[in-house]
């Protein structure tokens, strides 16, 4: 019987759609490994000393439960309406859970149900949003935070004088509960809230801007005539510290306890030295390791906390020097 060869373009084509094939499982492959829970962190901004440290917290928990993690966030902590388009890619993309810390408690409040609503749970960090479609709250007990501050304050300068209480951007959650509950315990010691102004908008210049703006009506024959301020977080401790260092420059008296809130390696130092008297200081790391901890669990069925609660410290010179857990909480060694 006569062997039949196929001819050599025909052998040559099929090698072709073989490999063809091959490469196009490849991709699948690849595509596939979307087999991975894709959790989305969407924080208040993306730089920053505290947000960074945020994020390492979260990478660190992504790392560990072997899933992929979107970050991505905005650049100021005012873009609302950015931030709504980030939520609204999240939930095109289909990723498997957000974590988010909303920008605002009301505006974000629709986006959040949205989510929800195309079957991606939501947790939500660092400030509290309005409404109950979240899985879980993982934040600092801000109302605590603030109260301590008050606390402090009140020990250093006794029941009776006037401070001042420099609130962040208007619609801020977890900002308005520390104003709040340092308002609060501060008028319980007896002292008198002599102002209590918001920033103009969420950077430090606008930050200090309304700091200077407002200490000029408390200079009375060369001196700040002020007993004590509270900052509400770290871009108006910030605001505040530069503020008073241009009035030391200029010749005004400056005399008065601050307790600021968050930390950074300026104000760390700044505690050291004594100009400022205490931070009331978060564990962002630990926030972002929760949320995508929280975030994870949620996506596999786990029964979750309604509110986890990161914790809050009082830093001091003191306590920076003698407690070990304190240096490490603020990053010393």
């Amino acid at each position: 019987m006569k062997k039949r060869f196929l001819p050599f373009s025909l052998i040559l084509f099929l090698f072709a759609v073989l490999i063809g094939c091959t490469s196009s499982d490849d991709s699948a492959n690849e595509s596939s490994n979307s087999d991975k829970i894709v959790i989305a962190a969407i924080p208040k901004a993306t730089g920053g000393d505290f947000w960074e440290t945020v994020e390492q917290g979260a990478r660190r928990a992504a790392t560990e439960l072997d899933i992929e993690l979107k970050w991505e966030g905005t650049v100021t902590e005012t873009e609302i309406a950015e931030q709504t388009k980030i939520i609204e890619n999240m939930i095109n993309l289909g990723v498997d859970a957000i974590a988010l810390a909303p920008l605002n408690n009301q505006a974000q409040r629709k986006p959040v149900q949205s989510a929800v609503d195309n079957g991606i749970p939501v947790v939500v960090f660092d400030s509290s949003i309005d409404g109950n479609a979240h899985s879980s709250f993982v934040a600092t007990d801000n109302q605590l935070g603030g109260s301590l501050g008050a606390q402090f304050l009140s020990k250093k300068i006794g029941s009776e004088g006037r401070v001042v209480v420099f609130r962040y951007v208007q619609g801020t959650a977890s900002t308005a509960k520390r104003a709040d509950g340092f308002i609060a315990t501060a008028k319980a010691a007896g002292l008198e809230i002599a102002a209590d102004p918001f920033s103009e908008s969420g950077t430090l210049e606008g930050s200090k801007s309304v700091v200077a703006n407002t200490l000029e009506r408390f200079i009375e024959n060369g001196k700040l005539s002020l007993d004590g301020i509270f900052a509400a977080n770290l871009t108006t401790t910030l605001g505040v510290s530069s503020a008073l260092d241009d009035l030391r420059s200029s010749g005004i008296e400056v005399d008065l306890a601050f307790v600021g809130f968050d930390s950074s390696v300026k104000l760390v130092k700044e505690v050291q030295t004594g100009k400022i008297d205490a931070l009331i200081v978060q564990s962002p790391e630990k926030m972002g390791y929760l949320a995508v901890k929280t975030a994870f669990a949620v996506v596999q069925g786990k029964p979750v906390e309604a509110h986890v609660d990161t914790g809050v410290q009082v830093v001091t010179a003191n306590r920076l020097e003698t407690e070990p857990e304190i240096r490490a909480l603020v990053g010393l060694k």
